[in-house]
């Protein structure tokens, strides 16, 4: 070091490089030190006097500070969003971030990313709301359901200090028409339709409600034959990352479920396992001609003709689903007897189906009189 030079407020030092360093003692006597060195030593003073000048305004605050305060003024809803979805990569599920990915790329970003983020008002996020249109509402609610989540971490990191977005029923979820729901009869004359090996698989996907890769993920041990009873457990379930198959434990806690099967699935269950099953008991259930695990879009195929068939070409995949859960609650399934069986997390996913029987149930009391 060349030397030091003392002065009225603050200190200069000169290195060997021949750069200044500037530091000075702040109003609670903490020591600060610029965050550069200057070329020259009229520079360096320059860097204490307005330093100096913010201390006599009594707006000053510490440099660290200020800069971060700079930087936040900065930043993007892009450059914020990119770093909140790098920081779930512990947190979410593959399939979960690749969703979400999506819906940032595709749906929020392209009309919101390039806005500072401390800048960004309510009445932009109703504007993009809008925006979106009306063709696509489920993607529409998890779009804005997002950018809601991402908001309210900025508001924890204390970037913001309310989230802006405040669009009433943004993230409720609207369905153009609602999924069809076969009856047991249906189910059975769909399953007669379609391709022999995947009879098994309409069966059990209409009686126990599993989704579509919590099936794909079914071994042969997960499949209970025993006499006392059918009954399927779900213990891991099949998501397409980034063109492969991920398995994984299932989306929640509570799909982790075994479902009791009604008895007359026992022969076509039996056939298919001795008929299409990998062998050990961790073959696979419904694998593929070829040995493999179930691509979505080969099902979807035999299924629209089977249902075509059937008389029922509206009716979906997820229709089996649907079908199950509205059959569990005209079973008289409680509330809590339809959120474990269907594995929901929530028991208004299982009071829209219980619900149903409630009416039914009125209706027969009302019968009683007569």
């Amino acid at each position: 070091m060349a030397g030091k030079t003392r002065r009225g407020f603050g200190r200069i030092r000169q290195f060997r490089s021949g750069n200044w360093q500037a530091s000075y003692t702040g109003p609670k006597g903490e020591v600060y030190i610029a965050p550069k060195t200057y070329p020259t030593k009229e520079d360096a003073e320059g860097w204490l006097y307005q330093e100096k000048r913010l201390i006599d305004l009594e707006t000053w605050t510490p440099p660290t500070a200020r800069a971060e305060a700079k930087a936040v003024q900065g930043l993007t809803l892009k450059t914020y969003a990119d770093r909140w979805h790098d920081e779930t990569v512990n947190r979410h599920k593959p399939r979960t971030r690749a969703l979400n990915r999506g819906y940032l790329d595709n749906v929020i970003l392209p009309g919101l990313g390039d806005r500072p983020l401390k800048a960004l008002t309510v009445a932009e996020v109703r504007e993009w709301h809008a925006g979106l249109g009306t063709e696509y509402p489920t993607r529409n609610a998890n779009a804005y359901s997002l950018l809601r989540t991402i908001l309210n971490q900025a508001v924890d990191d204390e970037i913001l200090d309310t989230n802006p977005c405040r669009v009433k029923r943004g993230a409720v979820k609207h369905r153009k028409s609602e999924p069809v729901a076969l009856s047991a009869e249906e189910i059975r004359a769909l399953a007669d339709k379609i391709t022999p090996r995947y009879k098994a698989w309409v069966l059990l996907a209409g009686f126990s409600g599993l989704r579509f890769g919590e099936l794909t993920a079914l071994r042969r041990s997960d499949i209970d034959m025993s006499k006392d009873g059918l009954a399927v457990t779900v213990r891991r379930a099949v998501t397409r990352v980034d063109g492969g198959f991920k398995v994984d434990r299932p989306k929640s806690a509570a799909a982790l479920r075994t479902v009791p099967l009604p008895e007359g699935l026992r022969p076509a269950l039996e056939h298919h396992l001795k008929t299409y099953t990998l062998p050990g008991k961790d073959g696979l259930v419904f694998p593929t001609r070829t040995g493999s695990m179930m691509f979505a879009s080969t099902f979807r195929y035999s299924f629209a003709r089977a249902a075509e068939a059937a008389g029922k070409p509206e009716v979906t995949p997820h229709g089996l689903r649907h079908s199950a859960a509205t059959l569990f609650a005209q079973a008289g399934a409680t509330l809590a007897d339809h959120m474990v069986l269907m594995g929901h997390t929530s028991a208004a996913m299982s009071a829209r189906y219980t619900h149903s029987t409630e009416s039914r149930t009125r209706g027969l009391v009302q019968g009683l009189w007569s």
